[in-house]
Formats: structure tokens, C-alpha cells, sequence
């Protein structure tokens, strides 16, 4: 692997990561998920010193606060050019990449915390774990749950918001596929 190949494929799991923080402070700051339990503690703490900035603190679109989601993007669409400098790649890299990584990210810890409230509501003892990603994902879920409500103790909604972002993710891969090999090369490696 050459050296400039490391550095992006490092950099990227890191911004991705982090993408992925401020992503989650956004969906848990606008589901009023329970503030005093320690995952919700440990985002905010982290995310703080960047988001209660003075342009950021009161960033809102309506009564939804997308300051976390601001950083995240601004943060994707930085990352590809800084990674220019280390590995060049086509331009179409440089336009798209941050909006495929924000998007992608988005999708993943999406699906990541569908899968966390799953498996943590079968625990007892990790139930305050599965009400904090319900809470998160609550957003995402509440309106599938009202069209399909929970049979007995089993909530479909979680299973049907997955197959949704499974099939979106299939959708636009092959669109790219078939219209721009660049784009779908990105879209694929994000």
C-alpha cells in the first residue's frame, strides 16, 4: 500500500467516525432522547466544545436544531480536499465526496443504533441502553410504527426503516452504476 493510500484510508475511518458523532448529537438533541444517561453524556461532551460555538450554539431550521448536522457535513467536505494533497483523485471527488460521506454515514448510524435498540431491548438489564437509541432513531421510526403498529412485543418498524435505507443504498448505487462509474466507484468506497 503506498503511503498516501494509508493516509486516506485512515483518515477516512477517523472523519467518518467523527461524522458520525456530530450526526448523533443531532438526532439526539431533536428527539429530547434522555439527557442524564451516560451515552447521551458522553456524545454531548464530546461535541460541545465545537457545537456551542457562538455561530452554531442557536442553529436551527424551524424547531429542528441541525448545528451537529452543519458540522458534519462541513467536516465530510473538508476532508476530501486535505486528502488531495495526499493521494490526487478525480474532481468529481473533490464536488461529491463530503455529500456521499455525510449521506452513507448517516445511513450506517442509523442503522447501527436500529440494530443497538434491538438487541439491547431483549437484555433487562440493558433496557435504559434500547429507550436511548429508540429515542435517537424515534424520528426515523415513528411514522412507520403509526402505519404499522407493534405485533404484541414485536416492533416491525425497525426492520422495515433498515430494508428502506438497505434498498435507498441499492437504488443509488445503481443509478450511479449506471450512469457515472466515477461517482459509483465513490459511492461505493465512502
Amino acid at each position: 500500500m503506498h503511503f498516501g493510500e494509508g493516509i486516506f484510508w485512515g483518515g477516512l475511518y477517523i472523519i467518518t467516525a467523527v461524522v458520525m458523532l456530530f450526526q448523533l448529537r443531532s438526532m439526539l438533541q431533536n428527539s429530547n432522547a434522555e439527557y442524564y444517561h451516560p451515552f447521551s453524556q458522553a456524545v454531548i461532551k464530546l461535541t460541545n466544545p465545537v457545537v456551542q460555538r457562538p455561530p452554531l450554539r442557536n442553529l436551527r431550521l424551524g424547531s429542528f436544531n441541525v448545528a451537529g448536522f452543519a458540522v458534519a457535513l462541513a467536516l465530510a467536505v473538508l476532508f476530501w480536499p486535505l486528502m488531495f494533497i495526499f493521494l490526487p483523485m478525480p474532481m468529481s471527488f473533490l464536488v461529491f465526496g463530503g455529500l456521499f460521506l455525510f449521506v452513507k454515514s448517516l445511513g450506517f448510524l442509523i442503522i447501527m443504533l436500529l440494530i443497538g435498540q434491538a438487541l439491547c431491548s431483549w437484555i433487562p438489564a440493558l433496557h435504559p441502553w434500547s429507550q436511548v437509541f429508540g429515542e435517537a432513531t424515534s424520528m426515523i421510526t415513528y411514522p412507520v410504527r403509526r402505519i404499522i403498529p407493534p405485533i404484541g412485543m414485536i416492533d416491525i418498524s425497525l426492520m422495515v426503516v433498515m430494508l428502506a435505507i438497505f434498498a435507498l443504498d441499492a437504488l443509488i448505487t445503481n443509478i450511479l452504476k449506471a450512469s457515472n462509474m466515477e461517482l459509483f466507484y465513490l459511492w461505493v468506497i465512502v
